[in-house]
């Protein structure tokens, strides 16, 4: 159905796309393996270590007959050394007593000789999988690791060229003093399969800003991931406008300081309230003058089965689907891979069929089990119907229906505010896929993924499934961006896994208020503020740390920049953030970032401690 220049464009995209994802996979499994050899040879060489004291340790008495031979009358004054030492190894052999030495001189094997020594055991790995895994890598350094990022790429062109290292790659200077002689043979020239290692082992750890991988997004430099320096220069406030996000176009020297101020006179307020409430619903100080914070919350206790309920008949799901669909037509979304229009609605019945069978984890050859619909002819209708394409249009259909009910609105948590909430859970995958990844406390030996959702008065206004090890504070902003339906929150609530460095900062800059659940919401708080009294007696609320608004106002310019970019789409917010939390505490940007998310943070605790609703 395209034109000849139209499905060029599409197929260099695709391929575009699949060659990105397919060099980010191999990223992943040259950190993955060099990161578990990491940790097996440091596993093994503490092992290695603890038995040869051992060892050593049972070996003493044969080293006495040993010394022994040293005052044996038996043994003629004209015998060689050579000769006499071979009695020696008679009792032990040279390694067992080379570790007598050290033990009888109180000195272990070096952990860091044992480390190497396995590395050399796994030169298969080596030469198999991660020279094969950094072949295909390209990488570039930052002006700390120029000398390094030079190295490896020699060391690559090198290894495709003729599958060993040149003598162009070596550089004596780039191993720490400690790690130089454990890369030298006995006669002194380099051991170029443990400079191998060597160079494998410094990649995973630099991939937070010190070494880039261009061609692949989640390693690539954050500078690629933002509006171009040069449009940004010259359409900043076009581009700053579009967002149409009052807070991103603010004039930082104005607006930073009014929110510390603000931040400072909330600080007063909830002092005197806590001054004046009874502070044994809010702080507990116990004799060591250590303050606990203790906040309860009313707790409310429903009925699970409401009399009320009994009094109405119950119907299947089915039913209630058939409802749906004749006020909100849903099932029309349902259209044909090929593009076939059919008005017939012939398939209605095996598409209930489908959804309540996935719904309900049974899968269409359980439906079909207990149902009069055939295995094959669900299994055709499925394929050629149910597609992520179709599904949101159907979930954003029922969903923008129902937010135009008057009842909609009884359903708020708050009278002014729609609050919306996400969280992740962990489903065992029948199938291994990308995603898929290990957790045994979720699925012991199986493999699964988590499924995060975002949801508003009870609707599910979006989804996404990422990986079990994945964090879900990475997604919380993506989120909401790419919610498709007329129900737009104006407040998100999460458990602690939803908390990172930047949430508070990013969602506030697109208008919307972010409420974690902290657990441990005491813990929180006494991380953030200080509680002292003054010479009345009275209690004082203060920040352990001061904001430092000066950084955030110097930065200001590139948390627009990176606002801007979320709001193109020229990056996500997962790919933002697993960078920026890579990057050294004292990363200016990141730090810039930190103080005005802690600024927001601040505000959200002093409200959560003063307000009854917002904790309930």
């Amino acid at each position: 159905r395209q034109s000849p220049a139209n499905q060029c464009l599409y197929l260099l995209c695709y391929l575009q796309s699949r060659y990105q994802q397919g060099l980010e996979r191999i990223a992943e499994g040259f950190i993955h393996h060099t990161r578990q050899v990491k940790q097996r040879a440091h596993q093994m060489a503490q092992e290695r270590v603890y038995q040869d004291w051992q060892k050593a340790a049972r070996n003493v008495s044969k080293a006495a007959e040993i010394l022994h031979l040293f005052v044996d009358d038996r043994i003629d004054p004209n015998t060689s050394f050579h000769a006499v030492q071979q009695q020696a190894f008679q009792f032990l052999s040279a390694n067992d007593l080379n570790s007598v030495c050290r033990y009888l001189s109180n000195q272990k094997q070096s952990a860091e000789e044992a480390f190497w020594q396995h590395l050399d055991t796994e030169s298969t790995l080596r030469t198999g999988l991660l020279r094969s895994l950094f072949c295909c890598l390209r990488m570039e350094g930052t002006d700390k690791t120029q000398r390094l990022a030079r190295i490896l790429d020699q060391a690559r062109l090198d290894l495709v060229a003729g599958n060993m290292l040149g003598d162009a790659c070596i550089d004596q200077r780039l191993p720490p003093k400690a790690t130089r002689p454990l890369l030298l043979k006995p006669d002194g020239s380099i051991d170029k399969a443990r400079y191998e290692w060597f160079l494998y082992l410094q990649i995973p750890n630099r991939l937070n800003g010190q070494l880039m991988l261009p061609e692949v997004i989640r390693y690539r430099a954050l500078e690629d991931d933002l509006v171009k320096p040069q449009t940004w220069k010259n359409q900043k406030q076009v581009l700053v406008e579009g967002t149409q996000q009052p807070k991103i176009s603010k004039d930082p020297t104005r607006l930073i300081p009014r929110m510390a101020d603000e931040l400072t006179l909330r600080l007063h307020e909830v002092s005197e309230y806590l001054e004046r409430s009874d502070n044994r619903d809010v702080i507990l100080r116990p004799k060591g003058g250590k303050h606990l914070w203790r906040l309860p919350t009313a707790s409310k206790k429903h009925l699970v089965n409401n009399p009320f309920f009994q009094q109405m008949r119950a119907i299947s799901v089915a039913d209630v689907l058939r409802v749906v669909d004749q006020d909100t037509g849903f099932i029309d979304d349902f259209e044909h891979v090929l593009g076939m229009n059919s008005k017939s609605r012939q398939y209605e019945v095996d598409l209930l069929a489908i959804l309540i069978a996935n719904a309900t984890n049974q899968g269409i050859y359980g439906i079909a089990q207990i149902s009069d619909r055939t295995y094959d002819q669900l299994s055709t209708i499925q394929a050629n119907y149910l597609r992520l394409e179709t599904l949101n249009a159907a979930n954003d259909r029922i969903n923008n229906a129902t937010t135009r009910l008057s009842i909609f609105k009884h359903y708020n948590i708050q009278d002014d505010s729609l609050h919306a909430s996400a969280d992740g859970q962990k489903f065992e995958a029948k199938r291994e896929t990308f995603r898929t990844r290990y957790s045994s406390k979720y699925f012991g030996t199986s493999k699964g993924v988590s499924a995060v959702s975002l949801n508003a008065n009870h609707m599910a206004i979006n989804a996404r499934v990422i990986g079990a090890n994945e964090h879900e504070s990475h997604y919380i902003f993506d989120l909401l961006m790419n919610n498709s339906t007329e129900i737009i929150p104006d407040m998100l609530s999460t458990d602690t896994h939803g908390v990172n460095h930047v949430n508070f900062a990013l969602l506030d800059l697109f208008g919307y208020r972010f409420a974690p659940r902290y657990a441990r919401v005491g813990k929180v708080i006494n991380e953030l503020f200080n509680i002292t009294e003054d010479e009345n007696q009275r209690v004082k609320l203060s920040l352990r740390k001061p904001i430092n608004t000066k950084r955030i106002i110097d930065h200001w310019d590139t948390i627009q920049r990176i606002a801007v970019s979320l709001a193109q789409r020229k990056t996500s917010q997962a790919t933002l953030v697993r960078k920026l939390s890579g990057y050294k505490h004292n990363h200016p940007l990141l730090e810039a970032l930190t103080e005005y998310n802690r600024l927001l943070k601040a505000q959200y605790l002093l409200n959560y401690i003063d307000d009854a609703s917002l904790r309930n």
